[in-house]
């Protein structure tokens, strides 16, 4: 048995068992077995469970573990990434540590499943999960779009435009509660959300910070002392390292960050109107400069910050059909197998278009993150996909 087995078993409602109990003998009933996490922190987010006779239902993390005491092992009653777990779920028996989150409840999963003569760990095929992971029928979403291409595009696009709409929105409101004085804080306010792009999704918050200490009109023009200035700044920020590669570091982004508003015209792009597919990667090329951030990245700021700054302002009207391909995230290839099947083709579909990516992604938040794997309820389905 590995660690990942107990995640598969913990994740897949066929392999997990139907009667489970707490360490303290209460019922439990998954509702949800959450996200799984392939990235920093705990192993299912937004879990949802009911605990007890009562049915008290909860929502939050779960972690699993081989053995009990792998808890204070790796450290997590020290790290903030746990606080929000609920649920302790282990292969193996021992004393619950006492280090779990107030209210979170311990799962000896080994003994239920080894009730089971037939169960072996050679019959789970790790390397489907999570992504190919499917329920037994295709799900709502894969019988009406795996053998229509044109209206699983259309259905992209139509969430792109919404989740493009939503980020101008947002920015509109931004842009009106500070209000420029000789185009300064609107130019702030552009550098702070390129700064949030940088950080991605685990250190957004704290590029933010770093933004407002360092501000764009007091950022040197010379590179090194751009560095130097944001890395101080970054010193006082707690950072989420868990998952990140040594060339991906925060420090890294830092200084790479440093190298695009002084070395690109990145900063110009605040007053981008055009949008054509050529206009979008003189965008993309412009930022990478000598390889300061990669072309996924450049195509996500365009798509998360610079096309809809140009439409809170006005600028562009209408979301085009185009933008550039980000990288395939995790969240993003897990809604695309649930919408298209094991079987899709990611560049035939979705992987080429950076609002088609977007499409994902607001879809993800919309419906798929209010459901479990199995994607029973479906309410993408219940409303009338397409």
């Amino acid at each position: 048995m590995k660690e990942r087995h107990v995640q598969a078993i913990w994740y897949d409602g066929r392999l997990r068992p139907k009667n489970l109990l707490t360490r303290r003998g209460e019922e439990v009933n998954v509702v949800s077995p959450g996200e799984w996490n392939t990235g920093a922190g705990p192993d299912f987010r937004r879990a949802v469970l009911e605990i007890g006779r009562e049915h008290r239902r909860v929502t939050g993390d779960v972690e699993v573990h081989l053995c009990p005491s792998d808890w204070d092992l790796h450290g997590h009653g020290l790290d903030p990434e746990y606080r929000n777990v609920v649920a302790h779920v282990t292969w193996g028996c021992g004393p619950a540590p006492a280090s779990l989150p107030s209210g979170a409840v311990s799962i000896w999963l080994g003994r239920f499943v080894t009730s089971d003569p037939s169960f072996s760990p050679l019959q789970i095929d790790l390397d489907a999960y999570p992504y190919a992971h499917l329920a037994s029928d295709p799900s709502p979403c894969e019988a009406r779009l795996a053998g229509n291409p044109d209206l699983a595009k259309a259905v992209l696009a139509d969430a792109g435009r919404r989740r493009m709409r939503l980020k101008a929105r947002r920015l509109a409101g931004r842009l009106c509660a500070k209000p420029s004085r000789n185009g300064s804080s609107r130019r702030q306010i552009f550098y702070e959300e390129v700064m949030a792009a940088l950080g991605y999704k685990n250190n957004e918050v704290p590029f933010r910070h770093v933004a407002e200490r360092v501000p764009i009109a007091a950022l040197p023009d010379d590179g090194d002392a751009a560095k130097t200035a944001l890395l101080v700044a970054g010193g006082f920020e707690e950072w989420r390292r868990g998952g990140t590669r040594p060339r991906n570091t925060p420090e890294k982004r830092l200084e790479c960050a440093a190298e695009l508003f002084t070395s690109t015209p990145t900063m110009r792009l605040a007053d981008a109107s055009g949008f054509s597919p050529p206009e979008c990667r003189a965008m993309v090329t412009a930022m990478c400069g000598e390889k300061f951030i990669g072309r996924g990245r450049a195509a996500a700021i365009i798509a998360n910050v610079v096309l809809p700054f140009a439409m809170a302002e006005d600028r562009m009207s209408e979301c085009p059909e185009w933008l550039p391909a980000e990288d395939v995230s995790q969240p993003v290839r897990l809604t695309a197998f649930r919408l298209f099947g094991r079987d899709h083709n990611p560049s035939a579909l979705y992987s080429s278009n950076g609002l088609y990516i977007q499409g994902l992604l607001q879809i993800r938040r919309d419906y798929c993150l209010r459901l479990h794997p199995e994607c029973l309820g479906c309410e993408v389905a219940a409303a009338g996909l397409g």
